[in-house]
């Protein structure tokens, strides 16, 4: 399922790209890539009990699809159930990987933009997030209620949440009309679910503008299509020689401005890779500013502090990786020449919850710890004319708070270098050293230590 809805994610953020390039579309030519902010008159807030509605109908909904349709045990509350996990109160779960770390914030975005969407502001959508989860882990399952899914719900839905409204507002322009203005109308809501059910309750699809009058900042991402390959060895069992496709898209306001609300900046990674007859590998890294100041404003130079959240998710057969984090970090910005410059991320932060897969067994559904520790990240960037050089480094320090005792030191090291051909046409090489040591207590030390290589073409938009 995950694996469903990372590629139509995928599929959609390419059309979006399409959207935000000011192309005439159905005769219509809008002004989605010219910088503007909100216009907060046409963005009034709802009365409360709409978002609460919201997210009592979600929650509603899930549960009588998993009771009448799927069939789920768990789904079949009564008074007595709800009654048994307040008594119990949380623990830990066994489900699958990717239903703790990445369905649970699919559905936590959801809350959140069910405020999000009625007017209210990023801080005032959290509340929405967390009540929902906690609503949903108290009421909705027969089961007691679970640490990881309220952190992960919670942390993961707020953060998938803010950049699918803001995705969102790139495509939505009321200022069109026709083809251009259905199409733009239902790729929004594919994005933005809560949001395309708010505006038809508002009847915001049927307004029309003199003018955009949406968040609209500058983007720039990457589509590339090529091969991967995993360096052969015996003593893991891996022979990874794969088809490999990425989105990479960076969201960004002026660098140069003063201040930076919650993500301003961001930027998003999908990809899967797999060859025929195999389960894809999949995988969604994302960062954004939570707050910025900037330091430092000369000649177009920049120096931003800023809080962070992260949200990591890497599911494949070599390793499972899944991590909610926040920290404070710094962004660097120097443009050298016309045709040169250098732009720089670090930040450290706090992990409240990671999953990876170890030597654990939680039933059939469970292999691996939940933990908590410490992410680094660091990334540099050198543009050359039409050559970009890039350089990333993630290293996460985790403890086991659950599962098997133990440490964990896990990295990747990823150098990369693209060439830019023609009109945005190009293609890219990488190089990946994934490294990984684990010290279970008194039972083995589990090390990974690997190399992947790949080639793509790309199109950068």
């Amino acid at each position: 399922m995950s694996k469903a809805i990372i590629i139509c994610i995928v599929l959609c953020l390419f059309v979006v790209n399409i959207y935000a390039q000011d192309i005439d579309i159905g005769n219509t030519k809008s002004d989605t890539l010219e910088y503007h902010p909100q216009i907060d008159s046409y963005f009034k807030k709802s009365n409360i009990l709409i978002p609460i509605s919201e997210v009592i109908g979600i929650n509603l909904g899930l549960c009588a699809f998993n009771n009448y349709v799927s069939k789920e045990p768990f789904a079949k509350i009564s008074f007595k159930s709800i009654a048994d996990n307040f008594k119990t109160g949380f623990v830990w779960d066994n489900d699958f990987f990717v239903t703790n770390q990445f369905a649970h914030p699919y559905h936590g975005s959801l809350y959140f933009n069910s405020a999000r969407s009625s007017g209210y502001t990023f801080w005032e959508s959290v509340p929405f997030t967390f009540g929902g989860s906690f609503m949903w882990e108290t009421t909705m399952e027969t089961d007691p209620p679970q640490t990881n899914d309220l952190i992960n719900t919670t942390m993961g839905g707020i953060m998938l949440g803010e950049i699918s409204h803001r995705l969102s507002s790139l495509v939505l322009d009321e200022s069109t009309y026709g083809f251009n203005r259905v199409s733009r109308e239902i790729l929004a809501t594919l994005i933005d679910i809560p949001r395309g059910f708010n505006r038809l309750l508002r009847g915001d699809i049927n307004r029309h503008t003199r003018r955009n009058v949406n968040d609209v900042f500058p983007i720039n991402s990457r589509f590339s299509f090529g091969y991967a390959n995993v360096d052969r060895k015996k003593k893991y069992n891996i022979n990874k020689d794969n088809a490999l496709a990425e989105l990479v898209f960076i969201y960004k306001k002026d660098l140069n401005s003063e201040s930076f609300k919650p993500f301003e900046i961001f930027r998003l990674k999908l990809g899967i890779d797999a060859k025929t007859g195999e389960e894809p590998s999949s995988w969604v890294d994302v960062y954004g500013i939570l707050y910025g100041k900037n330091l430092a404003r000369i000649k177009d130079k920049a120096l931003i502090l800023g809080v962070f959240q992260d949200f990591d998710f890497f599911n494949n057969s070599i390793y499972n990786l899944g991590a909610q984090s926040a920290g404070l970090g710094l962004i660097v910005n120097v443009p050298i020449s016309r045709h040169f410059s250098f732009s720089a991320n670090v930040h450290n932060n706090f992990i409240a919850l990671a999953a990876l897969n170890s030597i654990y067994r939680g039933g059939e559904n469970r292999d691996y710890d939940f933990l908590m520790g410490d992410k680094v990240l660091a990334e540099g960037i050198l543009d050359a004319g039409p050559f970009s050089l890039q350089l990333e480094y993630k290293l996460y320090l985790m403890k086991s708070i659950n599962g098997i005792a133990g440490n964990h030191t896990m990295g990747f090291l990823n150098p990369k270098l693209f060439l830019k051909v023609y009109k945005g046409l190009g293609a890219g090489a990488e190089f990946i050293y994934y490294h990984r040591h684990s010290v279970y207590k008194k039972i083995e030390v589990n090390n990974l230590d690997l190399t992947e290589h790949r080639f793509y073409l790309s199109y950068w938009f």
